[in-house]
């Protein structure tokens, strides 16, 4: 019986823990985009450019979901956009809006 209820305990903390990193290597994470059409984040791209989860969380996003963000996170180089805003870190999101918004 207390076999079971460990078996139990740790497959649901491996399901807690599988959707709580959704966006992992190899993982995607889809979020609404308002009229720009919505916006995919692709763990393995980032991985493949040398990233690790810790480039951006917990220091730019929180490990949950983000609310909304807007465009004026965009022009303040808020989320996203500490690294995509000008072209110094990564590819400059000015002008490529379809590049993440499908």
């Amino acid at each position: 019986m207390k076999l079971t209820a460990s078996v139990i305990t740790i497959l649901a903390a491996l399901a807690f823990v599988g959707t709580a990193i959704a966006s992992m290597p190899g993982d995607t994470a889809e979020f609404d985009g308002g009229s720009m059409g919505g916006v995919v984040f692709d763990g393995q791209v980032h991985a493949d450019a040398g990233l690790s989860c810790d480039a951006c969380h917990t220091d730019i996003f929180q490990m949950a979901r983000q609310a909304e963000i807007s465009m004026a996170d965009h022009n303040g180089g808020n989320y996203c956009f500490s690294c995509h805003q000008d072209g110094g870190k990564a590819f400059a999101s000015n002008d490529n809006c379809a590049r993440c918004h499908q």
